[in-house]
């Protein structure tokens, strides 16, 4: 198992957030490998949000960022991003 941080900056978090919860539930519902995924806001850092997901391997992973989830999602992600950095540690 892996956990996957991955570190974004949005320009509008207010407007991000919903989306990206919504795009959370559908990939833990949707996407094989992917077994939990929280969104969290940084209250120090004005935009700045952080997905905290557990998946099946890194494999998985890597497979759900070209899944059909995240393809359905991007364009109304994509309208707030700015920046993004992923983080894997494996589960030992």
């Amino acid at each position: 198992m892996v956990v996957v941080i991955n570190d974004d900056r949005v320009t509008d978090i207010e407007a991000y957030l919903p989306i990206a919860k919504a795009f959370a539930a559908e990939s833990v519902k949707c996407e094989e490998g992917c077994i939990s995924m929280e969104v969290l806001a940084d209250p120090k850092v004005e935009g700045r949000v952080l997905y905290l997901s557990h998946f099946e391997s890194e494999e998985a992973f890597r497979k759900s960022v070209q899944g059909a989830v995240f393809k359905k999602w991007l364009p109304e992600l994509g309208k707030y991003f700015i920046s993004a950095e992923d983080h894997i540690f494996e589960v030992k």
